[in-house]
């Protein structure tokens, strides 16, 4: 069972982003819902894969479906993170109405650490001795997963997941509690 979007199905339509993203120098359009489309996908095909019996055709062309699915996800993924964040710590102008919602939480980040940078730079090139904090633990919380979830990009630019209901997990705290508001995961509380 295919999932549309006009006519063009969800797979033929990563296919294409992959495509134009590997064969364009700028950073490519995708839809602001892309990710979530996808995510969406990804567990309906898993879950159609399930119903079917293992050792069916139908089973194993949907298995191959979602590896590939996977794999040109991965490429996609990782060729736009790259993009973004050189032109980000280029200062090149990174064009938001191309990016998700997500590209857009994260170069916000990318945006914070570029100012940090600069701010650092300055400190020494005005002769002042820059001040450094002691390093505090990271901040991460556990939580666990109420609903399925793809991986995530931490704060900490880490990749998390993906996650399965009742998967149990150390992610940065500042996620744990956007994904704690949407009704993704709880957090559990650990006596120290």
């Amino acid at each position: 069972m295919w999932f549309k979007r006009g006519s063009i199905g969800l797979y033929q339509e990563l296919l294409e982003a992959w495509i134009r993203e590997k064969d364009g120098e700028e950073l490519q359009p995708l839809p602001k819902d892309f990710y979530k489309r996808l995510s969406s996908y990804f567990r309906r095909r898993i879950e159609s894969s399930r119903i079917a019996d293992p050792r069916s055709i139908s089973a194993q062309l949907i298995r191959a479906e979602v590896e590939n699915a996977l794999r040109l996800f991965t490429k996609l993924y990782e060729l736009r993170l790259r993009k973004i964040t050189s032109m980000a710590l280029e200062a090149l102008d990174v064009p938001r109405s191309n990016l998700t919602e997500e590209e857009a939480e994260l170069l916000n980040y990318i945006e914070a650490f570029k100012e940090a940078r600069d701010r650092l730079a300055e400190t020494i090139a005005d002769g002042r001795e820059p001040k450094v904090a002691p390093l505090r633990p990271r901040r991460m919380a556990l939580v666990r997963f109420l609903k399925e979830s793809p991986a995530i990009v931490g704060v900490d630019l880490k990749s998390y997941g993906p996650f399965k209901p009742e998967d149990v997990a150390y992610i940065p705290k500042e996620n744990a509690e956007v994904l704690e508001k949407r009704g993704v995961v709880v957090r559990i509380d650990v006596e120290s």
